[in-house]
């Protein structure tokens, strides 16, 4: 028997950037294991199957992943990507979306052992603040923007900014935000390559825009982080 279901035709949508949050809305094609350090939300009309690194699949309409949790989406002819930095709040309609979809016990959530629990935490506490709540380390994160823009980031440079030393800082940084130093810097290259992709530039000019050694290295770390080649992410529909 041949399924009627439409095949979905690769990557195609939409990509919008706020602070702190992406959102892509449109076709998802299939993505290779790769891990973030945003939280994920997924929404999709029909269930959606997303597979972790030991294989275990899990299929919803809203399914919740946690930061650094190593998974591959599989394809889908029209879904919502909802990445969220564990340091920011979630955006007021994702908040009300996840609280609609709780209520309806349609949430499916995907976290490691080890791992950060920041869908967790926000399941039980939506009110909580998301910031830093050290102004140390807010201190550092305004710091680690502006070096960003400007050049390497370091995380010498950025315990410099907070005012602890550069082994305090790195444990501190960890406890507050969420995730290692490394990775969030990692993860806010990505995010001004993005930006820079959506603007209209291609992978290479990005590349440089963000801060990368060169297209190469951009292109390793967005299939890493992603799943998606440099092809994909620029395929959208503006």
């Amino acid at each position: 028997m041949t399924s009627s279901a439409p095949k979905p035709a690769g990557w195609s949508g939409d990509l919008d950037l706020g602070d702190g949050w992406a959102v892509w809305r449109g076709a998802v094609g299939d993505a290779a294991i790769h891990r973030h350090l945003a939280a994920q939300a997924v929404f999709a009309p029909e269930p959606i199957a997303i597979t972790d690194a030991e294989g275990r699949t899990a299929t919803g309409c809203c399914v919740l992943v946690d930061p650094l949790v190593a998974h591959r989406l599989g394809a889908h002819p029209h879904a919502e990507l909802v990445f969220v930095e564990p340091a920011r709040r979630l955006p007021p309609s994702v908040a009300e979306r996840l609280e609609a979809a709780r209520s309806a016990g349609a949430l499916v959530l995907i976290s490691a052992p080890q791992g950060p629990r920041f869908w967790a935490r926000w399941l039980a506490e939506p009110d909580t603040p998301a910031a830093p709540s050290d102004p140390r380390i807010a201190a550092a994160l305004e710091a680690i923007e502006t070096m960003i823009a400007d050049g390497p980031a370091s995380l010498a440079a950025a315990a410099k900014a907070s005012g602890l030393s550069s082994e305090r800082f790195r444990h501190r940084f960890a406890d507050q935000v969420g995730v290692p130093f490394r990775r969030y810097v990692q993860w806010r290259r990505l995010r001004l390559a993005a930006a820079a992709l959506s603007a209209g530039e291609d992978a290479t000019r990005a590349a440089h825009t963000a801060g990368f050694a060169d297209s190469a290295h951009f292109a390793r770390t967005l299939k890493a982080t992603f799943g998606v080649t440099a092809g994909q992410a620029l395929t959208r529909s503006r």
